[in-house]
This record gives C-alpha cells, sequence and structure tokens, in this order.
C-alpha cells in the first residue's frame, strides 16, 4: 500500500523536487520525542529522502521546549511540538501546523488490578496525595509514579499538569526519567509503577515490554484514536511541525510531504491522522 500511495505523491509533487535535489544540503529536526520517536524515526524520514532525495542530517528529541528554542536560534528549520504554542512563542515568528493527534495514556503494570481511575485520583497521586493503590480499589501496596524530567520543558509534562493537576505542582519524590519510552520500560519493571506518556511511543519499546504494561482508561475513556480525534478522552492533544515563518524551501517540502496521503499513512501507525 505504502508503495501505491508513494507513486501517487510522487506523480503530484515529488517530481518538481527531485529536479533540484542536488542543491539540498538536508534537514534537521529538533523537539518532541512524541513526534521525534513516534512519526519522523519510525519511517517518514526514511520514506521522504526515498520520495525526494532529500535527506535528515539529524533528528534530536530533546523535548518541544528546547526544540522551540533550536528553531528561533535557527539551529534547526523544522521543530516538534506535542502541545499548542504559546502566545509569546508565536509572537516571536512561531508558526505551528498540525500534523496529527495523540493520545497521552497512563500506564500501570499488567499485575496492576486497576483498569479505570478517574481525574481526581489521577491528580491525587500526581500530586501526592494519594500514596496506596488500596485508596483507589487496588492492593494494599504504595503507588510508585514515574514522570519525565520536570524542569525539561518536555511537552507532556506540561499537558498532564494543565489538563489532569489543573496546575498544580508535581508531588515530590517520584522517579524523574529523561525519555518517554523509558517511563513505560520502568513500569514494566515495577509492579506498583504508574506513568503518563504517548500511547504511540509504545512502538518504541520492545514486545516484552509490551506485554508488561497495560494502558487504563481515564473516566471510562479508553486512547482510541475516535476518542482522541474528538476530544473526549481526557488527556487528547494536536501534534505539530513548527517552523520560523512560513514554511519555505526544503522544510516546506517535508511539511507537504507529512501531510500527503505517504506521511498521513505513517502517522497513522502510532497516532491519529489529521485527514
Amino acid at each position: 500500500m505504502y508503495l501505491s500511495i508513494g507513486r501517487i505523491f510522487v506523480s503530484t509533487f515529488v517530481l518538481i523536487a527531485l529536479t533540484v535535489t542536488v542543491a539540498w544540503g538536508g534537514l534537521t529536526y529538533n523537539g518532541s520525542s512524541t513526534i521525534g520517536k513516534g512519526f519522523m524515526q519510525v519511517g517518514a524520514v526514511d520514506q521522504f529522502s526515498k520520495i525526494t532525495g532529500i535527506r535528515f542530517t539529524t533528528v534530536l528529541n530533546d523535548g518541544t521546549g528546547k526544540g522551540l528554542k533550536a528553531l528561533l536560534d535557527k539551529k534547526v528549520p523544522l521543530a516538534g511540538a506535542s502541545r499548542p504554542l504559546k502566545q509569546e512563542e508565536k509572537d516571536h515568528g512561531l508558526v505551528p501546523t498540525a500534523i496529527g493527534y495523540d493520545a497521552i495514556a497512563v500506564f500501570v503494570h499488567r499485575d496492576n488490578p486497576i483498569k479505570n481511575l478517574t481525574k481526581a485520583q489521577l491528580k491525587g497521586i500526581f500530586t501526592g496525595r494519594i500514596r496506596n493503590w488500596k485508596e483507589v480499589g487496588g492492593n494494599d501496596a504504595p503507588i510508585v509514579p514515574n514522570t519525565e524530567l520536570l524542569a525539561g520543558k518536555r511537552a507532556t509534562i506540561e499537558m498532564f499538569q494543565e489538563m489532569i493537576l489543573d496546575g498544580e505542582k508535581y508531588g515530590a519524590g517520584f522517579k524523574q526519567i529523561d525519555l518517554p519510552r523509558d517511563q513505560i520500560i520502568e513500569v514494566s519493571n515495577q509492579k506498583n509503577g504508574i506513568a503518563s506518556a504517548s500511547r504511540g511511543l509504545l512502538v518504541a519499546t520492545s514486545q516484552e515490554m509490551r506485554s508488561r504494561v497495560k494502558v487504563i482508561k481515564i473516566d471510562g475513556l479508553n486512547p482510541t484514536p475516535t476518542n482522541a480525534r474528538s476530544g473526549s478522552y481526557p488527556i487528547s492533544r494536536s501534534l505539530y511541525m513548527v517552523t520560523l515563518g512560513e514554511p519555505s524551501g526544503e522544510a516546506k517540502t517535508f511539511m507537504d510531504y507529512t501531510l500527503s496521503s505517504a506521511g498521513q499513512e505513517i502517522m497513522k501507525r502510532n497516532f491519529v491522522a489529521v485527514k
């Protein structure tokens, strides 16, 4: 299926790009690890290069905040953001383009009997006010949350804090982990663990690790594509590719690819397509 879609894309757009391949030096990306690992590095970069002849020299997953700063500093032409841009970021000329939808899932160990938590219960857990699983209907065991680096300016931390904690601070003493994929791995090895991370990042873990964790419902809702697109799932969000000013040159070529049928098919591997 990808080959046929790729041919259509080439016939309508990329043949023009191929005629000037010799003028391109390559693209660089920094920003959201959700986008980087769940879209760029699971096929988009390779397919884009094959179709257009343009290559990516660097794909960094330093998080939304650092990626946007690199974009403002003109160190990269493309940044990924898994949260809406702030007004001051727009005021500095950053232009977001929605490329997909995502749901932040809550992971627990497969042996944890909990299948659903309310938003209020999650807020209690991640602010540190609820410390034992029996308080939310589970086993008599301490709750062991982990988070991304709280000072890392990563979008998932900010979105979860805004949507679930209502802006309150995270509890003290939680284990902080640099990469969200490693948060899921941590839960797979910790029977009393809990973490929030993009549902799409499960693909970045091994099959063995995936078999040792489960995604629980929030207020009775699963992070399905339908619920993410509609926004009914409590932690749904849009994913953005961001440029400094309107996209142009190679960056626009990649944006056009991302929103094409070929790019959106890869987006659908782990997220929800915008088209």
